[in-house]
């Protein structure tokens, strides 16, 4: 009789600085595979268009710390002042039932899920090059120049402590969606079949 081994599922980390293009990119990723996309919490404010795109619970601070209390979160930073963290449950779950996972979180969140989590597949997501990334993040409309300029300056410090650190298992250039997202698909299953 043969026995049914069970593969417990992939966790699945896209990281990347503001503006790169992750929620894009774990969105078609979603749709082309069988992940379970893993929604934050945080206790930022809406934006407009948020509620459309789901990418978001949003959570009074007070809940988010009564949550961080119960250790409900797989990792959790603090962002421009706001709070984010991936829930635990319901991840932990379909990871036990052998479900892939993707979850999309900034550097803090991703070394914190590298030491707790060492079997999960960290993709850091890289602009094509800097003035690219600034024109996406000025495309956005949504942030004033000054914070603009903040959230370049980090992500271009986040960039270069991404390329100089162990902690990710690959690195994709955004350069279009579609190319970014086949890649990581062929490391995903990489990293399924042992290669990683």
């Amino acid at each position: 009789m043969a026995s049914s081994l069970h593969h417990p599922g992939q966790l699945i980390v896209l990281v990347g600085p503001s503006g790169v293009g992750k929620s894009t990119i774990a969105r078609r990723l979603a749709e082309r595979m069988d992940v379970k996309y893993i929604v934050s919490a945080t206790t930022r404010e809406k934006r407009p268009g948020d509620e459309d795109a789901k990418i978001y619970e949003y959570v009074t601070r007070d809940e988010f710390f009564k949550r961080l209390d119960a250790d409900a979160y797989l990792e959790y930073a603090q962002v421009y002042g706001d709070y984010y963290g991936t829930p635990k449950h319901p991840a932990m779950d379909y990871l036990v039932a052998g479900q892939d996972v993707l979850v999309e979180i900034d550097m803090q969140g991703a070394l914190q899920v590298r030491y707790q989590y060492p079997n999960a597949l960290l993709v850091f997501v890289l602009p094509p090059d800097a003035q690219t990334l600034l024109q996406r993040l000025t495309d956005r409309g949504r942030d004033s120049a000054d914070e603009i300029q903040k959230r370049f300056r980090v992500a271009k410090r986040e960039v270069q402590m991404a390329k100089g650190s162990r902690a990710f298992d690959h690195m994709v250039i955004n350069d279009t969606v579609e190319r970014a997202v086949e890649e990581i698909i062929k490391t995903i299953k990489h990293k399924r079949s042992g290669g990683i």
